[in-house]
């Protein structure tokens, strides 16, 4: 049984940041910059950058035949000075470096690998998007590893931006194992429950997701946990199936589809079971049946990895000390991470647990403030007490 702190640098040092793409400022709400957005003037246009002047003697029958060089892409830094009687090939959205005052469409050009040929002459600025009016041309709005708001889109598309550079999201995938589990809505039989752990977790982690997609009714056997261990998914989550009981066959099923088990069980309460494996680049977090657990080990193991996977500075938790009434402190051989309120209105945060004392009890979440992190109580010494607010752990 490992630590909570080996735990978590055990995820986040198998954990990558994933790719970067392309996305329309349309869709770039959440997500995390993987470039700087500075306020260039921009291409309109997929062309070449040229000074106007240089074209002025063509027409119909007179061509002008220029050298080019460069490629310029949309979130590039401005990276070509002005060179007299060069061309620049820029990208739509691309910056357009100081000098040049006018681009000038591939399709009203032709060229080769080394020289353009222009055909037409051209106005000043044509093809040009300059900075708005209320933001300064080279003016960094945005630094890579920000995350973009939704009020942070609109100065995007102030400055002439129709996409940014952003790292990607992981494609999930949500299951929930355990025979006595029925879907919210349908008539509970004797010894059944509702399956509550399906949407806590789909509700934490859809935010980081670029896809999810949910598998349910997946009962204690082998065979059917083959179905999930099947996906190709980049992050797979199971709730259920990884403690020691007869019927919990997920570590088993998983390591028979070839995933290598990272750890499984840890020295916190609630969570002690959760599981960790990886195959190439896929991981798979097993976390335990009990609902209060599944809630408290996605907020504190599973977030953090994805937060991290889509390129987060602050993805790590980050404690603050805090105190508890010795009355409330409470007796446990392993670190306790439990759902409390807290006051600040001093000079030091006053924390107090849910009354809640089990693991299954997912109101133990109601009106809480945050976890409150209680150290192994193993001597006679105070345990260590420090807290997490739900703002930090849930931000999307």
């Amino acid at each position: 049984m490992i630590s909570y702190r080996e735990a978590t640098q055990t995820i986040l040092d198998n954990v990558s940041v994933l790719p970067k793409v392309e996305c329309s400022i349309s869709d770039a709400v959440g997500y995390c910059l993987a470039q700087d957005v500075v306020s260039y003037r921009n291409s309109a246009m997929d062309g070449f950058a040229v000074c106007a002047a240089w074209l002025s003697e063509c027409d119909g029958s007179s061509a002008v035949v220029l050298p080019y060089r460069d490629t310029l892409f949309a979130g590039d830094a401005e990276v070509a000075p002005f060179e007299e009687g060069v061309a620049v090939k820029v990208m739509t959205g691309a910056p357009v470096p100081n000098g040049y005052d006018a681009v000038v469409r591939f399709e009203d050009t032709t060229y080769d690998d080394r020289q353009v040929t222009f055909h037409q002459a051209i106005g000043n600025y044509t093809y040009i998007r300059s900075p708005g009016e209320d933001v300064e041309a080279g003016q960094k709005l945005f630094t890579a590893g920000d995350r973009l708001g939704p009020l942070d889109i609109g100065l995007v598309a102030s400055i002439g931006l129709s996409e940014v550079i952003v790292y990607n999201r992981p494609s999930v995938l949500i299951a929930t194992t355990g025979n006595e589990l029925v879907p919210p809505g349908d008539v509970l039989p004797p010894g059944a429950v509702y399956n509550s752990n399906l949407y806590t977790i789909e509700a934490m982690v859809s935010p980081l997701s670029r896809s999810l997609q949910r598998l349910t009714g997946v009962g204690d056997s082998v065979e059917q946990l083959q179905t999930i261990m099947a996906s190709e998914a980049e992050v797979i989550v199971i709730s259920g199936g990884v403690s020691a009981g007869e019927r919990d066959l997920v570590i088993e099923a998983a390591e028979a589809a070839g995933f290598e088990s990272i750890f499984h069980k840890i020295r916190i309460k609630p969570g002690k079971p959760v599981y960790f494996a990886r195959r190439g680049k896929q991981l798979l977090f097993g976390l335990p049946g009990n609902p209060l657990s599944t809630a408290v080990t996605c907020a504190i193991f599973v977030l953090p990895a994805l937060k991290k996977m889509v390129g987060w500075k602050d993805y790590r938790l980050s404690p603050v000390p805090a105190r508890l009434s010795p009355d409330s402190i409470r007796k446990t051989g392993r670190m306790l991470i439990w759902p409390g309120s807290f006051d600040s209105s001093d000079s030091e945060i006053m924390a107090e647990f849910s009354p809640k004392k089990s693991s299954a009890a997912l109101s133990a979440l109601l009106g809480s403030d945050g976890l409150i992190f209680q150290s192994i109580r193993d001597s006679a010494e105070p345990p260590t007490i420090k807290v997490v607010p739900w703002d930090q752990i849930l931000s999307s």
